[in-house]
């Protein structure tokens, strides 16, 4: 047993029934061949089914059908709506043989029985050979199916499928002896599935000539072809697309209809527009050069960045290419010197095309940046207080979010903020980076501070203490004063001064603990105290 499924899109408006062509009779599709169908069919479009049926019933949303016999037998159907629920509840009714729109006769057969209303099972209807009744419903009346059609070849029908309740679509299964071996209908136009087109576009929209697909599809006169976006517009033979067809789906099926001009059978076939890919690049793509000469332009050599935008893609199969608009790239005009200068502030485009498809292509945004070096016009050292050899200072320098640091080491580790613990007195040596790794500057800092101990024997190594890190203009002006551990006054030091050695009046003093107090200008006063070892 063979089946033609046929999904039928209605819809139904508390509010008003949009018209369509096949709600009327002078609209009816006509069944050819076992070809699928689909349809716009909404509404009742012109009421034509008052006093015409036993099944006391109007038109609600319905859709015409038009059947020729070419061969004898009983014809039947099961009506089966893809949503099993029971309140979806759909109607029929026959007329014919041989009625004309303009003359349609009461139906010879009808179905308005309401599965809910007579405890169905099911919400199938339709006719097939073990009835005996031609007419049922309304609402409890029946059992959802009538006899079947004796048909004869050179009869035709007309087929009025009403939806009153529930928003399935359906399908038909034709069921009775003029079905076996083959379809009692005319057979449709001789077609072909054709091969899908494809095309490649980097923004995902492409244009097809579906015309090419034209010889493919049918080879018999008398025909006429028509290509259409959904199978429903194909079935009511409206909305055909005209010249090329812009697509931007990935994957977008047109449905070609092909009629036989002397029979006005159609059949339907489909095939896919298919946009691929293309290269998969490397987005966000970024040339930076430091402008080291200041003068606010820098070469750019594109071509170092041709392999980060390939993404591990083969060279070998591809051309990059680059562009000052996606304009230009995607119509593959004016492009430019791979020796490129620039500003920065700047996205150029690059086309990365298949050396054996240039038509298959992606683009990818460059953006070429010019970095500023480092600019410390002035830097200011916080020393909160003074230890040995383990202090903490903060350095303040304008736009410090911009750099990184280092202290002692042009290596790093850098880091983000600018205080640093544990820095060692004396002059030290401040690395700054600016973040896009553009040059590296440095500064000379002194850290206020002194040795924790001192051996004054004369072996040239830490034979004097003195503080470290005083500002040379200052020097003079510092005066630091050493005591023993009772207080008594052993030395005066200025900033200028070796450092003391260790005597008192020429006298070797003993290991022990000896403090200062250091005065220092604009600086205050601090004290500590240091070991003397011998």
């Amino acid at each position: 047993m063979k089946k033609i499924l046929f999904f039928i899109l209605l819809f139904f408006s508390a509010f008003s029934f949009a018209q369509s062509e096949t709600s009327d009779c002078s609209g009816a599709i006509k069944i050819c061949g076992d070809g699928s169908i689909s349809s716009n069919a909404n509404g009742v479009g012109q009421q034509e089914l008052n006093g015409r049926n036993n099944c006391s019933s109007r038109e609600h949303n319905s859709l015409w059908l038009e059947i020729e016999i070419t061969k004898a037998g009983t014809l039947g159907f099961i009506l089966k709506p893809t949503s099993s629920n029971l309140e979806i509840d759909y109607d029929f009714f026959i007329f014919g043989p041989n009625a004309s729109c303009g003359s349609l006769g009461n139906a010879i057969r009808c179905s308005t029985t309401n599965p809910l209303a007579s405890n169905s099972v099911s919400n199938h209807t339709g006719m097939n050979d073990r009835q005996t009744d031609t007419s049922e419903g309304p609402g409890q009346n029946g059992n959802n199916f009538v006899r079947s059609l004796d048909v004869l070849p050179g009869e035709t029908y007309f087929i009025v499928i009403d939806r009153p309740i529930g928003n399935s679509p359906f399908e038909l299964e034709w069921t009775g002896t003029s079905t076996e071996d083959e379809f009692p209908f005319p057979e449709g136009p001789e077609i072909n599935k054709p091969n899908n087109l494809e095309s490649c576009n980097s923004n995902g929209i492409s244009d097809f000539d579906l015309s090419i697909t034209a010889n493919e599809i049918v080879t018999q006169n008398n025909t006429t072809l028509s290509y259409h976006e959904t199978i429903a517009d194909a079935s009511d033979n409206i909305n055909q697309i005209q010249g090329a067809y812009t697509s931007n789906s990935p994957v977008k099926t047109i449905y070609a209809r092909v009629e036989n001009d002397l029979t006005g059978c159609a059949e339907i076939t489909d095939f896919d527009l298919i946009i691929n890919d293309g290269p998969i690049l490397k987005d966000n793509n970024i040339i930076e050069q430091c402008d080291l000469d200041q003068n606010g332009l820098e070469e750019f050599v594109l071509t170092d960045q041709s392999s980060v935008i390939l993404n591990g893609l083969n060279p070998n199969n591809y051309q990059v290419e680059y562009f000052q608009s996606s304009t230009e790239a995607t119509s593959r005009q004016n492009p430019i010197s791979s020796d490129y200068s620039s500003s920065g502030e700047e996205i150029i485009y690059a086309r990365v095309s298949e050396n054996n498809n240039p038509d298959c292509f992606n683009i990818a945004e460059v953006n070429l940046i010019v970095n500023i070096p480092p600019q410390i016009e002035s830097y200011t050292v916080i020393q909160p207080q003074v230890n040995s050899n383990s202090n903490t200072i903060t350095l303040e320098i304008d736009n410090t979010s911009q750099y990184e640091y280092s202290i002692g080491n042009i290596d790093g580790p850098y880091q983000l903020s600018t205080t640093f613990t544990n820095v060692n007195s004396g002059l030290q040596t401040v690395y700054i980076r600016d973040l896009k790794g553009c040059a590296i500057i440095t500064r000379e800092i002194l850290i206020l501070g002194y040795d924790n101990f001192f051996s004054p024997n004369n072996d040239g190594v830490n034979d004097h203490w003195q503080l470290k890190g005083i500002d040379p203009e200052l020097a003079s002006h510092t005066e630091i004063y050493i005591f023993d551990r009772y207080g008594k006054l052993l030395q005066k030091l200025s900033g200028n001064d070796r450092g003391w050695d260790g005597t008192y009046n020429g006298r070797e003093l003993p290991e022990d603990e000896y403090w200062f107090r250091a005065e220092l200008l604009n600086t205050g006063e601090f004290n500590g105290h240091f070991s003397l070892i011998r």
